[in-house]
């Protein structure tokens, strides 16, 4: 017969299974942390727990895989008791990252000058990238080399215009960069021509220019009003003389430079110019001129101070002569003769041959030069040069009177010389910069350079000079003037 069974037995019993149930899961979690513990069996026989937990091999070969398709709580519930989870792997392709930032380095332009540059181009990560495309919100004269990756052309005007770079790199194609481009416009531009008043007192011409041609000799002379002046509407400060004696052979050149502060140095100028040159003149072209021409011919001891003597005592002559001028140009202006100042740079020459000889009186800034053969020049006096930029000396009662007048005048004569240049600060300043500037071969080696090709036709020598004293150079706009004998 079949006993009955009670049901506090039956609970009992259960009861039992449960706990024994709960001893191998405890037992088999300890079994993989490696312990060793002995649990009972189902029969009351202990075994060691190793024969009760699954190794990880062979669970590896009954747990479920876990499924990409499934969440890993789920692939965790869906575990039988005893079982251990399976890593989850998230096998979903990584989100592209950022597209790097690019920097391009893109010099400013200048309208009218020509623009050719490389484009480099780099990221914040360092990964290599490409410039495929660069276009212009309008047309400016540029084009991009993509062969070259440069940038070239000639921007026909000023302004900021947009620019669309086109890039590309390895993790990120078909990208695009606006940049600013910047063309400043050209510095000559900005300078306005306004023409002085024709009906002012000492009216003078903004440009001039003389040329004379002899078998053996060519002169070249040119004035130009600077920048300064013409953005102003001021008359042209400086002037200059040039006189050749064909029955002597003397030449007679000079240049004049008026005070920019002075309220009438452009007739200063002008009357230097006409009453040094004109004497000088006059004296060389006579007898006396063709006395002194032969003492130079000869040049032994004797002559060369008779030569000095007569050169010095003409200066100061022709300077006295210019001073009272001024005086009485002054006194018929009721204004002031420091109203009328200017410097002087005077020479008298002579070539016979390959010797030239020269005399210089020197009173103010600017130059006097023999130049000849290339890398040597024979500076012919010294700049009279102030504590501040344009500060110089004038001429004046004080500087004829002077006892170093003497001193000014320099003579010489030399078999090597090919050119002998006259000029005002206008030109010295932005070829030599400053005095000692004035010693250097190569400053000459240079401005020769330029002026030669310009000289190749001596009767239109002067014009193509007065067209190159328009040459640009930042912070030097005054007025210009150059004689050339060659």
């Amino acid at each position: 017969e079949i006993e009955p069974v009670h049901a506090a037995t039956a609970l009992q019993g259960n009861d039992k299974q449960e706990a024994h149930s709960e001893m191998v899961d405890d037992t088999a979690s300890e079994g993989v942390q490696g312990l060793t513990e002995e649990v009972p069996d189902a029969t009351g026989v202990l075994q060691t727990e190793a024969s009760v937990t699954a190794q990880p091999e062979d669970m590896d070969k009954t747990s479920p895989v876990v499924s990409d398709n499934l969440s890993a709580d789920t692939a965790v519930s869906a575990l039988r008791p005893g079982e251990v989870p399976q890593r989850v792997e998230n096998k979903t392709s990584p989100a592209p990252g950022k597209v790097p930032e690019v920097f391009i380095m893109l010099p400013n332009a200048r309208a009218g000058e020509p623009y050719d540059v490389r484009l480099e181009i780099a990221t914040d990560t360092g990964v290599e990238a490409e410039i495929t495309e660069v276009n212009f919100s309008q047309d400016i004269g540029l084009i991009f080399d993509i062969n070259e990756r440069r940038l070239q052309g000639t921007p026909g005007h000023s302004g900021d215009f947009e620019l669309t770079v086109k890039w590309s790199c390895s993790s990120h194609r078909d990208n695009e960069k606006k940049l600013l481009f910047v063309v400043n416009p050209d510095p000559k531009s900005l300078w306005k021509v306004i023409y002085p008043p024709s009906d002012a007192p000492f009216y003078k011409k903004s440009i001039d220019h003389q040329s004379v041609c002899r078998s053996g000799i060519h002169i070249a002379g040119a004035s130009r009003r600077g920048r300064s002046h013409e953005h102003v509407g001021s008359f042209r400060d400086d002037d200059y003389y040039l006189n050749f004696s064909d029955v002597s052979g003397w030449s007679v050149l000079l240049v004049a430079d008026g005070a920019g502060s002075a309220k009438y140095s452009r007739e200063g100028s002008r009357i230097v110019s006409e009453t040094v040159g004109n004497y000088l003149f006059n004296q060389f072209k006579t007898e006396k001129g063709l006395e002194i021409k032969n003492r130079v011919l000869r040049w032994n001891s004797e002559d060369q101070r008779a030569v000095w003597e007569f050169m010095n005592h003409h200066f100061r002559q022709a300077a006295v002569l210019a001073v009272n001028n001024i005086s009485s140009a002054a006194i018929l202006a009721e204004d002031k003769v420091k109203s009328f100042s200017t410097t002087l740079l005077a020479t008298v020459t002579f070539r016979d041959g390959a010797d030239l000889f020269a005399a210089s009186f020197w009173l103010g800034d600017g130059a006097i030069a023999a130049y000849g053969p290339a890398g040597k020049v024979r500076v012919l006096g010294t700049p009279d040069s102030g504590e501040y930029a344009g500060q110089t000396r004038f001429l004046d009662a004080d500087a004829v009177s002077d006892a170093g007048f003497s001193k000014r005048i320099s003579i010489g004569k030399w078999n090597d010389i090919s050119h002998l240049v006259l000029m005002t600060d206008g030109v010295s300043d932005p070829w030599f910069e400053t005095d000692n500037g004035l010693q250097n071969p190569q400053k000459w080696d240079r401005l020769m350079a330029e002026l030669s090709p310009l000289l190749t036709d001596p009767e239109h020598a002067s014009a193509q000079l007065v067209e190159w004293l328009n040459f640009f150079s930042p912070g030097n706009h005054d007025d210009r003037t150059i004689i050339v004998l060659w």
